[in-house]
């Protein structure tokens, strides 16, 4: 039997893209470079959501928070590799968690810890008169805008 040639420089080339190609295969089945959330989102009722909250809606990649000042909602997308933090991490009262590179954000999206340096973006949210709340998360907000809860 003959022993294999020493690789070229071609065959290592080839070996190396096809080990990149394999790498980029594997990124895009997680859940890197998702979609903000757009339209408007039913949030449920004000009734539910307790001051000091910060709860995921339904399957869409918003929290919606109430604090002192009233109701505010924001992306669980990371601001650094786009990872969906209700998938790759985690939502608490404290803030959120990204699993895929470290960063973590405070309840009002505001980084605490890199790798991302921009604060998670924030939704207009609505309160009708019976109580529903809808987020429009089509509509970027300042984060220090809240929906007062009379």
């Amino acid at each position: 039997m003959k022993p294999l040639a020493p690789p070229t420089a071609d065959r290592r080339r080839f070996l190396l893209q096809a080990a990149g190609t394999l790498a980029c295969v594997a990124c895009s089945s997680s859940s890197m470079d998702q979609s903000p959330a757009s339209g408007p989102i039913a949030a449920g009722k004000v009734a539910a959501v307790a001051v000091g909250s910060l709860t995921p809606i339904g399957d869409h990649p918003v929290v919606l928070g109430r604090d002192a000042r009233g109701l505010y909602a924001m992306s669980t997308i990371c601001t650094h590799r786009s990872c969906n933090m209700r998938n790759d991490g985690s939502v608490s009262a404290s803030g959120l968690v990204c699993d895929c590179h470290g960063s973590r954000f405070d309840a009002n999206g505001g980084v605490t810890v890199g790798p991302a340096t921009k604060a998670l973006d924030h939704y207009r949210v609505e309160l009708a008169t019976d109580g529903t709340i809808t987020v429009q998360a089509s509509q970027i907000v300042g984060a220090d805008v809240r929906t007062v809860v009379a």
